[in-house]
């Protein structure tokens, strides 16, 4: 199935597409409120500005996707793979991400605030530059990469220095 397609059910008025695959589909501005894409393959998809709010995305696979400025206001998150995935400036307020998987995702400036289980959700390398935590607290730290790179740098450092130190 393609976007075309997709749309054209959608607006007809079905909403179940699980299981669907829909690998590296291509949309950009569309609503698909309260659609049912549990389980399905979205991986490597682009779908920026789309609105998937309410939507069930239960186990979909949303792996190095791009939903830059995604509305995914109470949709449920709850075991997908967003592996990789581009969330910058997304809308997750009141998700469920029990069990998601945000390891290596990019998550700068999004918007968490109410997200249910988060503490469940693998968030390996995860980058939340900027964004707004479940506690409505907005997360200012590095990201994880430029942190290691500080770190790294620091140890090299104080090891030269040390050594250098020793050998007077």
């Amino acid at each position: 199935m393609d976007a075309d397609e997709l749309l054209l059910r959608y607006t007809a008025g079905q909403r179940n597409f699980c299981g669907i695959n829909l690998q590296g589909i291509y949309m950009r501005g569309v609503n698909l409120k309260g659609v049912n894409l549990s389980w399905a393959d979205l991986s490597r998809a682009s779908l920026m500005d789309v609105n998937l709010s309410e939507a069930d995305l239960r186990g979909t696979d949303l792996k190095e996707s791009f939903l830059i400025l995604a509305n995914l206001t109470q949709a449920d998150l709850s075991y997908a793979n967003l592996t990789s995935a581009y969330l910058t400036l997304a809308n997750l307020s009141q998700t469920n991400l029990n069990q998601t998987n945000f390891t290596k995702a990019n998550l700068t400036k999004a918007n968490l605030t109410g997200a249910k289980y988060l503490t469940s959700a693998k968030l390996h390398k995860v980058i939340i530059t900027g964004a707004i935590m479940p506690d409505v607290k907005v997360h200012s730290q590095m990201s994880w990469w430029k942190q290691t790179s500080i770190c790294l740098k620091s140890l090299v450092k104080n090891r030269f220095d040390n050594s250098s130190v020793s050998k007077q």
